[in-house]
């Protein structure tokens, strides 16, 4: 999640606490400081956390690197996180930071490490807890290693699914003007390293895109532009 740093107040529902500096919006929820250790997600909508942090401590449960969950309680459409310290690897490799070889190695080794850990009891056979919106902005570089947020799409499913995300997302980057240099060098680095059944699953990862609630004519299209720009795989 991204967004321009700047100083709000926000009630916190559950605590009836000040929220704090607003450090982050995305399209579906906004991330507040809650004093130094935690920050609250709270979405726009009347959107259940509950399955989210449960998949998010199933993962960690596994030793898999993301902002641990506060117990709770807060309000349904709220969640707190430990605050994690550090850049996205967006930012790093913007600023030359993390070479675009690096951050594609980096983005590999999380999606293989991700798909290591066992699915729910009952799953279909092969399946696994799938992110499928892992990408730059969705790694902070902390001082321990790299830690993955942003578990909203996260579902289970074939991992071939979460490779051809991650790489669709990354070539709908490539034709945004500010980063589209980097995302060309970086894009064919992380295919040359995805399994080959990632090509089997985009045309489902551009559908599922495509179908994300509240997108404009514009976005709309955008996984299909994308879609295009990807070689054959």
């Amino acid at each position: 999640m991204t967004g321009d740093r700047t100083t709000d107040g926000a009630a916190d529902g559950a605590t009836g606490r000040a929220a704090g500096e607003l450090i982050g919006s995305g399209r579906s929820a906004d991330v507040y400081a809650l004093g130094e250790e935690w920050v609250l997600r709270r979405y726009r909508s009347a959107r259940d956390t509950s399955q989210e942090a449960a998949v998010m401590r199933r993962v960690a449960s596994y030793g898999y690197p993301l902002p641990a969950p506060h117990p709770g309680p807060f309000a349904a459409n709220e969640m707190v996180v430990r605050r994690i310290a550090g850049p996205t690897l967006a930012r790093s490799l913007m600023t030359g930071g993390t070479s675009a070889a690096e951050g594609a190695a980096l983005l590999a080794g999380l999606l293989r490490r991700l798909h290591r850990v066992p699915a729910p009891e009952g799953a279909p056979a092969g399946h696994r807890l799938l992110h499928l919106d892992l990408h730059p902005e969705n790694v902070l570089l902390s001082p321990t290693g790299p830690v993955v947020i942003d578990w909203e799409s996260a579902a289970v499913g074939p991992p071939g699914l979460d490779w051809a995300s991650s790489a669709l997302i990354l070539a709908e980057a490539s034709l945004r003007l500010d980063v589209a240099a980097l995302v060309e060098l970086l894009l064919p680095d992380f295919l040359a390293l995805a399994p080959p059944e990632l090509g089997t699953y985009l045309t489902a990862a551009r559908e599922r895109r495509e179908a994300i609630p509240g997108l404009t004519a514009e976005e709309r299209a955008l996984p299909g532009r994308a879609f295009a720009l990807l070689p054959p795989l």
